[in-house]
């Protein structure tokens, strides 16, 4: 088996225990007439806290191990900027623009997320982090292998090409 399909493999296992997570939130919403926590919902439920931060970082680091391993394509790997043509050098700068755009409007949702619990917690609401707190809670086992999935994608996504030795400044 290659680097190729073992990452598909993890890619698939991962959206299917986010589709797990998602699917079993949906039917204990569906099957329950009453409230799933108490509010404020509890800290502890099944497994530990500790528990679930260590397979949330065990994941990361599978996931970030996974992306290394798989191999580079040659093409994917920019040439210096001086050797590229005058459009390939727009290209670039162009795709450059579309990502600091895309991380500006990440940014932009996370402090509008951060203001939304700022809220939240002076008007009597429940904050999002109580919704995570009542999921873990509710369903422990399901709600912690979805993060462990999410985790797992986001050490892949959080990844370097190895340096080459032929370029150490790279």
């Amino acid at each position: 088996m290659t680097a190729r399909h073992l990452s598909l493999a993890g890619l698939l296992a991962a959206a299917g225990l986010i589709l797990y997570g998602l699917g079993s939130a949906f039917l204990y919403t569906a099957t329950h007439a009453g409230p799933p926590c108490s509010n404020p919902p509890a800290l502890n439920a099944n497994p530990p806290q500790l528990v679930v931060i260590g397979i949330c970082v065990a994941a990361f680091v599978v996931g970030h191990l996974a992306a290394r391993l798989q191999p580079v394509d040659p093409q994917h790997i920019a040439a210096p900027a001086a050797a590229a043509s005058e459009p390939e050098q727009r290209r670039r700068a162009r795709q450059a623009l579309l990502i600091q755009a895309l991380v500006l409007l990440f940014l932009l949702e996370v402090v509008a997320l951060l203001l939304f619990e700022v809220v939240a917690l002076s008007s009597g609401r429940w904050p999002i982090t109580y919704y995570v707190r009542c999921a873990y809670s509710a369903a422990g086992w399901p709600t912690t292998l979805a993060a462990a999935a999410m985790t797992f994608l986001l050490g892949r996504w959080l990844w370097l090409p190895g340096r080459s030795l032929a370029d150490p400044g790279a």
